[in-house]
């Protein structure tokens, strides 16, 4: 199964994207199939990663800046997790495995990739439960009216780590129905990318065991965690009191960890942004 990345022109998120992909090389060895999804318009950040042998589709997404509230422009690359069904690098892949870019891969994780959900799994959010504005969503698909009903609140699936059947979103053309939702829907949101997968497909998400999307704040990271998501604060994110109650228990362990895969200059850089 390959293993896909997605960033924008944040180079943040290029070096999370980096220092993932050679996490999970030094657990499946150099040659694991992964896939990086770019959907800006710099040149050297296809050249930065091309450096890193991993490959790129470039990719112009319809949830984009144009069509996607401002406010959530600052994380604008989670949002082409969506749209991985329409990636034509991606058309004769029945299922991929999607992980955001601040992901630690710390243990193996075969039995996930051997999984083929129905439409996707994903483990429960970490955090506190997610509250929203509106009772019901609704939008048009080829003149048809559509209604989707909230729950209130709603503990929702993180789409940090999502297992996507990317056949069954093929069908029927079910990922243009999926999109037409997002498109009409995405001003009503307050959790990114997460909260369209959550209302759009519900009780059709199949979940997945919390060690397969482990923030390094859970008590059991270190020792059951298989993927560490950097779930709130980065690696470099040490002094905003904005993140103190999450950088607990196994955060600064982890944050050697991740710095341990980073080079002198890449290293400087990082901690420029502290």
């Amino acid at each position: 199964m390959k293993i896909v990345f997605c960033i924008d022109d944040n180079p943040r998120y290029l070096m999370l994207a980096k220092v993932a992909v050679r996490s999970l090389r030094r657990l499946y060895g150099a040659d694991v199939p992964v896939l990086c999804v770019y959907g800006g318009t710099c040149g050297e950040t296809v050249e930065s990663m091309e450096r890193e042998r991993i490959p790129v589709a470039v990719y112009a997404p319809q949830l984009n800046h144009k069509t996607v509230p401002r406010g959530f422009h600052r994380a604008i690359g989670a949002f082409l997790k969506l749209e991985l069904a329409l990636v034509p690098e991606l058309a004769d892949e029945d299922f991929v495995l999607y992980s955001d870019s601040d992901m630690y891969f710390h243990a193996r994780f075969d039995e996930l990739l051997a999984m083929r959900p129905p439409y996707m799994a994903m483990a429960r959010e970490a955090s506190a439960p997610f509250y929203h504005d509106v009772q019901e969503m609704h939008y048009t698909y080829r003149d048809r009216r559509y209604t989707v009903p909230l729950p209130f609140p709603i503990w929702t699936f993180s789409s940090g780590v999502v297992n996507f059947n990317l056949s069954r979103l093929r069908r029927h053309d079910h990922i243009h129905n999926f999109l037409a939702f997002c498109l009409q829907n995405v001003h009503h949101i307050g959790n990114l990318d997460q909260s369209l997968l959550n209302y759009f497909f519900g009780k059709q998400v199949t979940k997945l065991p919390p060690r397969f999307n482990c923030p390094p704040y859970r008590t059991e990271a270190r020792e059951e965690g298989c993927l560490i998501h950097f779930h709130g604060p980065k690696p470099w994110d040490i002094r905003p009191d904005l993140w103190k109650d999450l950088r607990i228990h196994h955060y600064s362990w982890f944050r050697e960890r991740w710095f341990e895969l980073l080079s002198a200059d890449e290293a400087e850089l990082v901690h420029s942004w502290e």
